[in-house]
């Protein structure tokens, strides 16, 4: 099968969830033999051209087309004006071998220059895969709530290009089923990669150990959390590990509070979660978070708010939903967390290793090969 995929980038040449899938999905379609025509762009230090991340013999199956990508300035929604821009050079680039390809697999907004499906003939089919959709879900500031009206018709655009669409599961397929037809839509979760199972989970002393990885950004509900934090560092009871980039004028002076920047070593970051209890992502808006994901399969409890497909992942047995990321119900759950006995945390931190397991990368692209025959099938 020879698969073209456009993304706007892969891990670790690119950060993000949204990265670290099209990376995956990159080496598991060329570990089972499949051609790919990857379609993405570099915003590292690292030689892309090297590919180096992959196997000498995934490369041999991946033909690599590097997309610059756009810069216009600082204006406001500027992202939204270079995603529409960028997704028009994937498409150009992509006709050039376009006869060659038996189907497109298109992640977030990089379909907004594909022809609709109504006006196109001899065109393979489409898959599309927004990932979180936050556009249709809370938004932390006004600003933000005006800016997700404008996403949401970038959405809705690009829906229009797919033959079909993926769904994590959970509340993004409610979402999608007021956008397409239920027929069209593939549920299919996310995967993680064997590599980061453990086995130890043990609770080693008295403090709780507390991580965050992500951006610094609203979205994320750091803000929120950096306020819910600072009301606990009299109790004297735990430390906190970020790992991300925070501004310096925003971090928490204190012995208990360690910042590591960003990490792409993958290494380094299982090192800092092997070391903690309580993953906590108090984010106002997700699809299905892979630092979740990652977070189970190295042996934490999650904390998390219940947003997208979290609730695929959390629930009593691993850990604690919060409704919304405000600052008093982050408080009130991180006090309750450093009130439970290491026992049950142990407990959540081992039910985590177990469900994680259901979720493999293999499993789920497996799936995901399944359905991408059954649509060549079909007429």
């Amino acid at each position: 099968m020879k698969i073209a995929l456009l993304t706007d980038g892969i891990y670790p040449y690119v950060i993000g969830g949204m990265q670290k899938h099209s990376f995956q999905l990159a080496k598991y379609f060329a570990q089972n033999k499949h051609t790919v025509y990857l379609f993405h762009y570099n915003a590292s230090n690292y030689d892309i051209d090297k590919l180096e991340f992959f196997t000498e013999e995934e490369k041999q199956y991946i033909h690599s087309y590097v997309i610059p990508f756009p810069s216009l300035g600082n204006f406001p929604f500027h992202y939204y004006f270079e995603s529409r821009k960028y997704a028009h050079l994937l498409a150009g680039s992509l006709s050039k071998v376009i006869n060659e390809v038996d189907f497109i697999f298109v992640q977030g907004f990089c379909a907004s220059g594909l022809p609709d499906i109504a006006n196109r003939k001899n065109f393979p089919p489409v898959v599309l895969h927004l990932h979180g959709l936050e556009m249709y879900q809370a938004s932390p500031s006004l600003k933000a709530g005006f800016s997700k009206y404008l996403f949401r018709i970038m959405a809705k655009a690009n829906l229009k290009k797919a033959d079909y669409t993926i769904s994590f599961g959970g509340k993004i397929t409610s979402i999608l089923n007021k956008l397409v037809k239920k027929e069209h839509i593939w549920e299919i979760p996310g995967g993680i990669n064997e590599s980061w199972f453990t086995t130890n989970v043990k609770k080693e002393d008295g403090k709780t150990h507390f991580v965050f990885t992500g951006r610094y950004e609203r979205r994320k509900g750091i803000t929120e959390l950096h306020s819910a934090i600072k009301l606990l560092l009299p109790s004297n009871k735990f430390t906190f590990d970020f790992i991300g980039p925070v501004p310096d004028e925003y971090k928490i002076i204190d012995t208990s509070i360690r910042y590591h920047g960003q990490l792409t070593s993958e290494a380094d970051i299982k090192q800092i979660l092997s070391e903690a209890d309580v993953l906590v992502c108090p984010s106002y808006a997700e699809g299905m978070p892979y630092v979740i994901m990652e977070a189970m399969a190295c042996g934490l409890a999650i904390m998390a708010t219940d947003v997208g497909a979290v609730s695929q992942l959390v629930n009593r047995d691993n850990g604690w939903l919060i409704n919304s990321p405000d600052v008093t119900e982050i408080f009130k759950t991180l006090s309750e967390v450093l009130q439970e006995k290491p026992e049950a945390i142990n407990q959540k931190k081992v039910n985590s290793t177990q469900k994680i397991k259901e979720y493999t990368f293999e499993k789920v692209t497996n799936k995901l090969f399944e359905r991408i025959e059954e649509a060549l099938i079909l007429p």
